[in-house]
């Protein structure tokens, strides 16, 4: 598992880049739609925006439904990166892979 360290600076998320990190966009024009943005915790190192919805998921495909928590985040449903390969889940805040 790793941890999935919550960054609330854009410009230091995107220097660090630590895989599994996380920055939340909250200026999707509504209280209930978010971006989260996260670094693949493969360790590739390849930025990934996936559109989220606070308890519930979106229209827009492909989409998430997000429990609400920036510190300890629950997705669904899991996260398959085509690119690299990576599939997994976002559970309290953890990345685990399948």
């Amino acid at each position: 598992m790793i941890r999935a360290i919550r960054y609330r600076d854009a410009q230091r998320f995107r220097q660090e880049r630590l895989p599994g990190s996380t920055f939340f966009d909250l200026t999707q024009g509504s209280e209930e739609a978010a971006a989260l943005w996260f670094y693949c915790p493969c360790g590739c190192g390849t930025p990934v925006r996936i559109p989220v919805g606070i308890r519930h998921k979106p229209a827009e495909s492909p989409s998430w439904n997000w429990n609400g928590s920036l510190n300890d985040p629950t997705l669904s449903p899991s996260v398959n990166r085509i690119d690299c390969g990576w599939h997994g889940w976002l559970i309290d805040g953890y990345w685990q892979a399948c």
